[in-house]
């Protein structure tokens, strides 16, 4: 939160709103034109603007919600990001998967911080125990009574950072799966704006 509070000028964010407000792309799109500029500022290269629809523009057209999300999927595979990290637009826009959302963005702050510009909290956990996201993620598929004192350490540092965005608190003794079904359920209560398909129907932005 505080990452993208710093890169997007007035942009207050709290917890509690942190998926709602990234959800139509455009904090996303905004991000990524800061990103990308400072990337040109670095490497002396001229920056031009990546297009994508403003939020006052948006109305309810879940069209131009998805094709700022595809935009910034796009953007992100070809600034560098390992694109098995990255996520499809219905998880974020739909929330389906809002986990490989999270990788997603993950994805963009290691590549930030790979290009030596300022990283966030969740990036410094890597630099901190030399670990890559999928190592961190990979301990909760392990026998957590197999694992050592630094190992924990790390899993308890990862719940820390999922609980400081909204996700509540985790049972790190779990596969990190059995947390999605909770995780949905407690972002479900913080809805606003695109509602995800139901039965076919397009959605509507809710006032």
């Amino acid at each position: 939160k505080q990452w993208y509070q710093r890169r997007v000028r007035g942009l207050s964010m709290e917890v509690n709103q942190f998926w709602t407000l990234l959800q139509d792309g455009c904090i996303l799109c905004d991000l990524m034109n800061k990103v990308q500029q400072q990337h040109c500022i670095n490497i002396e290269e001229t920056y031009q603007y990546i297009g994508y629809t403003l939020k006052k523009d948006l109305g309810d057209q879940l069209f131009y919600v998805r094709l700022n999300v595809e935009t910034f999927i796009r953007w992100a595979k070809n600034f560098g990001c390992d694109k098995e990290l990255l996520c499809e637009v219905g998880h974020l826009v739909e929330r389906k998967d809002l986990e490989r959302a999270l990788s997603c963005i993950h994805a963009v702050a290691r590549r930030v911080a790979e290009l030596r510009m300022p990283y966030p909290k969740c990036v410094r956990m890597e630099v901190k125990f030399h670990m890559s996201y999928n190592d961190i993620v990979g301990l909760f598929d392990e026998d957590h009574a197999t694992l050592n004192e630094d190992q924990i350490h790390v899993k308890k540092c990862f719940a820390d950072f999922c609980q400081s965005i909204g996700l509540g608190k985790m049972d790190i003794t779990q596969p990190l799966k059995s947390n999605s079904s909770e995780w949905k359920s407690r972002l479900s209560e913080l809805w606003a704006g695109t509602k995800p398909l139901v039965n076919g129907n397009i959605p509507t932005i809710a006032e």
